[in-house]
């Protein structure tokens, strides 16, 4: 982003926090503190537009900045105050997350992944959950001690873990469709995986797609913890594989909060890296026939998948 432009940006923003903070009345704005967190998030985006961008740095901050931004929104729309887009503030992270996740489609995770597939689904991930969340540590191509071939005594591979959220992801192709072996240990992985209490959630090319994805994520989270849609609150299948235990359930909501923020901050994002896997798809249409066209196979059947904003709103009775 050149100089001009980022004066710019830093200019409008101050003019149209303090103009909408001087048509709130005196009450509205110490309702929630509205003043003081809009300098804040102020503050952290004329931060935010003096770093580099594409290296890590440059999104260093964004998780926090997120959090704000959405805490802001949720409250005007909350408390039924007047409209207040946020534009250029999305515009600014849009930005500077676009040009970090260039760099890391261009170098594969600088080498880490081994299929474009592969590198498309962490960038996904960074967008939904990485970008989104401080400190959450992830692990590409990870082979956990508890994930062990029993007809070769090897030990098999995760494409992505999430430790902090019990997640694992498998990118399958279409070998996965095709050859026995590779069915053999993709049935492994799911129930092993399962039993040491880590949901895995297969990702094949057809699922490469923002809207896809985040459906995927979480109704994959929702069904194999048995989470069910009614006002009752939760309510747990007696046959789960899964041994559930609280720290699932917080995985569960801080998954459906993180997903439902990026959906509604990082927009530009989503649609610019949506437009790579697209072509991505077209070209393996004819080569990948059946990964192109069908979903994953699924630790629980699929049963009633909901839309992310359904889910964040379910989250209330859970």
């Amino acid at each position: 982003m050149e100089v001009s432009e980022r004066k710019k940006y830093k200019a409008i923003i101050k003019a149209k926090q303090k103009a909408y903070i001087g048509a709130l009345s005196k009450a509205q704005c110490e309702e929630v503190n509205f003043e003081s967190r809009l300098n804040n998030l102020r503050n952290k985006l004329t931060h935010q537009l003096r770093k580099t961008d594409s290296s890590a740095n440059s999104v260093k901050s964004m998780p926090t900045i997120s959090r704000i931004l959405f805490g802001l929104q949720e409250d005007i729309v909350r408390l039924s105050l007047p409209i207040y887009n946020f534009k250029e503030e999305k515009e600014v992270i849009n930005t500077f997350v676009i040009s970090f996740l260039s760099h890391r489609r261009e170098t594969q995770y600088d080498g880490e992944c081994k299929y474009y597939g592969e590198t498309l689904l962490n960038l996904y991930l960074d967008i939904f959950i990485t970008l989104t969340c401080r400190n959450t540590p992830r692990r590409i191509e990870h082979k956990p001690g508890f994930l062990v071939n029993p007809k070769t005594e090897q030990l098999l591979e995760l494409d992505i873990t999430l430790e902090e959220f019990l997640l694992a992801f498998e990118f399958q192709g279409e070998s996965h469709y095709r050859e026995q072996k590779e069915m053999e240990k993709d049935t492994v992985k799911l129930s092993k995986c399962a039993s040491n209490n880590v949901i895995l959630v297969p990702v094949n090319i057809y699922q490469l797609e923002s809207r896809r994805l985040m459906q995927l994520i979480l109704n994959s989270m929702k069904d194999s913890l048995g989470i069910k849609s009614q006002e009752s609150g939760v309510s747990m299948k007696v046959d789960s594989s899964l041994k559930i235990n609280p720290k699932h359930i917080r995985s569960y909501k801080k998954a459906c909060q993180r997903i439902y923020l990026a959906e509604t901050l990082f927009g530009s994002a989503i649609k610019w890296l949506d437009e790579f896997a697209l072509r991505f798809r077209d070209t393996q249409a004819i080569r990948n026939p059946i990964s192109s066209t069908t979903e994953a196979p699924r630790l629980t059947k699929k049963t009633n998948d909901l839309e992310v904003p359904e889910l964040y709103t379910e989250l209330k009775h859970v």
